[in-house]
Formats: C-alpha cells, structure tokens, sequence
C-alpha cells in the first residue's frame, strides 16, 4: 500500500470540490484523478516499475500532477532545483540513473546536452524527445497504472543542496512519505476548509505540503510563476488561509509596500522554515497578523517533520521572559518523532547544554544513493545524525544554535554563529545577519558579523556591536561588517560560503 492509495481515497471522498488551482485552470479532486490515471498508465506503459523520472520546471500545476502520476505508476520522483546550472541537472539525472526528465519552458534549454543519450525529454508546454508528448499522455486510454504495494518500496530521491560538495541523493520510500504525511495531518492545523498558496519551490518543502492538504479536501493554489508580485493579489482573489515560505520571503512580503493595498484577512496560519527567522521579521508579522506564524524544522534527510513551533509558542507564555519571542527555537518533536541531543560521544546532553541533533522517526531516509560509506555516517544504531547543534530547555523546546561544521573556536572558547544571529535580529534597524569565522592569530578563530540593514536605516556597527556585548559577552564578533543583501542559494537559504568568501576578499584574508 503506497501514498497513491490515501491519494484515492480523497479523490473519490471530495470529487466535487476544488482540489488544484493555477490562474484560470481549475481541477475538481474528481478531474484531478482522472488527469492522474491517465497520465499515470502513459508512464507505466513506457517505464519499468522503480525507473527514474527527474522534474524540473518552475512552480506549476504539472509538476504537482505529475508527482502524483508517479506515485499511482509506482515510479521514483526525482525533484530537480529550478535554478540548477545545465551542468548540475545532469550531474543529478547521471546519478540517479533516470529514465526520463519533464521539463517546461524555463528549463528546457538546460537540457540540451541530454539529447541523443536516449532519455525521454518532455516538455509539458511543448515538444518531447524520446517518448509521448504531454498533450499524448493526457489522452492516454491504455490499461490503469499499478501502484506500488511494498511500502517500503523507493518513492523518491530528493537530492541535498550541495554546499558541501556533490550533492547526495537522499532515499525516501512510500512508507517515508506516508510517516510525513500523518505527522503533519496529526499535528498541523489543516482543514478540509484551506486554501494553501505554493509560494516556495515545489521540488522542495512547498511540494510536501500538497499530499496531507489534498487528504483534508483543502484546495492548492499555484501562484503564476511562483513570483512575490503576484502573490498578494492571490491572496486576497483566491481567499488563501495559508501558505509556506523561507524567512527571507516573509521579510519581502512584510516590507512590501503594496501590503495594505490587500485585503490579507482570510490567511490564518504562514509557515516558515529552512533556517531562523530574523527578529525584527517576527515583530512585524505578529503585529500584522496576530499569532499566525508556525516554523516547522526537518531537512531532507527527514523530510519536513522533525520538529515544530506553534503559533502560540513562539512567544514565552509565563515567567520573567513571558511574551517575548523564542528566537531560534525550533519548538517540540513531532509526536511521532523522537529527538535526542547528544555529544560527540553518543551519550545524551542534559538540559541547557549543547549536543548534537540526532533523530529517530518512520520518516528518516532509506539512505543516500549509491553512497553506503556517506550513509553510515549519517546513520547510527537506529538514530540520524543531523549535524545540527541545539540546546534543549527543561519544557522541551529545542533552540538551534548553528552547524556542527560552522562552530568557531576562538580563544579557547566555543562560538555558535546562530546565537550570535538571533541576538542581532531583534536589533532596531536590522533586516538580517549572519556570522562566519575567519583565522587568526592570537585566537585561532574569529566571529564576522555580516549585517544588513533596513532601507533608509543609518545602521553603525558600533551600535551593533554595543548591543552585543552585555548579552554575548566574550561571543560577540571581533569584526562588523555591512552589506546590502545577503546571497541565497537555490533553495533560499542563506549562503554562508558565498558570505565567507565575501569576507575574506573584503578583509584580505587567505580562505
């Protein structure tokens, strides 16, 4: 019993409402499956059961399509990043081994180089090479695809962004996926009532959110090219109640000067995830929107749901911090989720010291493919090593205080960049931060803070680093730096390699 089979129990259960929204195009969860079957027996008439299918495309209601197809053929999604170079596409559908890549507009020119080696191109809004177009495969009347039954089948390859080298392919089976999904439908809040706006990438966290929303009878909406322009007015004309971004997104939105223009009142929860939010952004949603905002932390090794912050715990509820924002918290472990902090040793790290997060879940990966000796470092005696660092309070909310590999050491002294970060976004003035460490002499190591500032704000980095010291201490940053925006990967988070180059070209220090 795959993931295609809770898909066709919502189909039949809600055919009449809306399930998929793009612009004009409208799909009933009743048309949806019709589409799905259809498309679904063209695959399985073309590709063996485990083939490898890569999507790559811009947010649209094909690539949802699709990744439903695929599940009900019994076929391995294999999302790839929009933005990927032509060399880094083919870098992953080389890996994988795929049999087929679905491509659209934007990025069909960066699959030139795949022609002549055999592999089904199809461009959903044109041509295809290798097999049926999309016009054929959505008239396909041929026998119904069979499912896959063996949950513990391959479901997808989602592969990692790379920052530390080649990215690896992260295994993800049916039984992966339906963990996912039951973890979000116990402890989300979504209603057969929403109407989820696709703001973020679809290969990524934006896509996850599709499965557990259609098993409610909640409607997706794709916003047209996936652009912040647009995403305001549907909002209101489309009625959203909720939708996912990066932080950085959340801070565009909430500086957006057409924000009052629109009429916001439907949306009643905003997630946000893939790093920490910036405290000034916190402050502004709060005051916008009440307590809307919910942060949920996973990475993709764990697809999505390790653990989550509700809107009502982001602010202290008693004591002497009572209603000031759990900055860097990550929340509580979902509850089918068990998560241990432990030192470099394995043992476990009391409460209020540091430990690594380790992760123990139905929905932790099958592996890394092709990468047995990569995956045993990751997996250990039943437990995923997540290489992120945490401290953990006694009411069990988990506070994120950086990477293992981002840890500096200067002076003797251990300095957690994420910290730092969360001290200097509650500062007046400060639209994002970051930290990285650079040599040094007499230290060993040092803290660089790389702060932007809000447009029109005369930000100093004395007055940055004054705010710092009563509350940091010997951590706080040797060196200030500003700059106008912080670089992104493709995936929207903050790209500390890039900033670290930057730094040290800035400083005239050797990397």
């Amino acid at each position: 019993m795959g993931v295609d089979s809770h898909i066709r129990n919502a189909f039949a259960k809600f055919r009449d409402r809306i399930a998929l929204v793009e612009g004009p195009r409208r799909w009933s969860f009743g048309e949806l499956d019709t589409v799905v079957a259809r498309i679904a027996g063209g695959l399985a008439e073309r590709l063996p059961p485990g083939s490898r299918v890569c999507l790559f495309m811009q947010n649209r209601a094909e690539y949802l399509i699709l990744q439903l197809a695929l599940e009900r053929a019994g076929l391995v999604r294999v999302p790839l990043n929009m933005r990927y170079t032509t060399f880094e596409a083919e870098r992953v559908v080389g890996d994988c081994g795929a049999r087929a890549v679905f491509c659209d507009g934007a990025t069909v020119a960066r699959t030139s180089g795949l022609a002549g080696s055999g592999l089904w191109i199809c461009q959903v809004d044109g041509e295809a090479e290798g097999g049926p177009d999309w016009q054929a495969l959505c008239r396909h009347d041929g026998p119904e695809a069979r499912p896959a039954e063996d949950r513990d089948a391959l479901c997808g390859i989602s592969y990692t962004s790379g920052s530390s080298g080649v990215p690896k392919g992260v295994m993800l089976s049916h039984r992966n996926w339906q963990a996912v999904y039951r973890n979000m439908l116990i402890d989300r809040d979504i209603r057969g009532t929403d109407r989820l706006a696709h703001i973020g990438p679809l290969t990524h966290a934006s896509g996850t959110y599709a499965t557990p929303f259609l098993l409610r009878g909640a409607t997706n909406v794709i916003v047209p090219g996936g652009s912040l322009d647009v995403l305001l007015p549907t909002i209101e004309a489309e009625r959203i109640t909720a939708f996912s971004c990066v932080p950085t997104v959340l801070t565009r939105i909430l500086n957006d000067p057409s924000i009052d223009r629109h009429d916001l009142t439907s949306i009643r929860w905003v997630g946000y995830g893939a790093e920490a939010i910036q405290g000034n952004t916190l402050e502004k949603a709060l005051t916008r929107w009440g307590k809307v905002l919910t942060h949920n932390y996973g990475l993709t090794e764990a697809m999505m749901t390790c653990a989550f912050l509700t809107a009502e715990d982001h602010l202290v509820a008693a004591g002497p911090d009572a209603g000031k924002p759990r900055l860097g918290c990550i929340g509580r472990p979902y509850s089918f989720v068990d998560i241990v902090l432990r030192a470099p040793d394995g043992n476990p790290v009391p409460a209020g010291e540091i430990g690594e997060i380790t992760i123990q879940a139905e929905h932790v990966m099958q592996g890394y493919w092709n990468r047995p000796e990569e995956t045993a470092k990751v997996l250990r005696d039943g437990w995923l090593w997540s290489g992120d660092l945490a401290r953990r309070d006694n009411d069990g909310f988990i506070y994120i205080v950086g990477r293992s590999k981002e840890m500096l050491i200067s002076g003797g002294f251990n300095i957690y960049p994420a910290e730092v970060e969360a001290c200097l976004s509650g500062l007046a003035g400060v639209r994002e931060a970051a930290v990285v460490g650079i040599p040094d002499p007499d230290f060993g190591e040092v803290a660089v803070a790389v702060v932007v500032a809000d447009p029109g704000t005369e930000l100093s980095m004395t007055f940055c680093e004054a705010h710092c010291k009563p509350l940091l201490g010997i951590r706080t940053p040797r060196r200030w730096l500003a700059m106008p925006a912080l670089p992104r990967t493709g995936n929207g988070k903050v790209d500390k390699a890039a900033i670290r180059d930057w730094v040290h070209q800035k400083l005239g220090v050797e990397a």
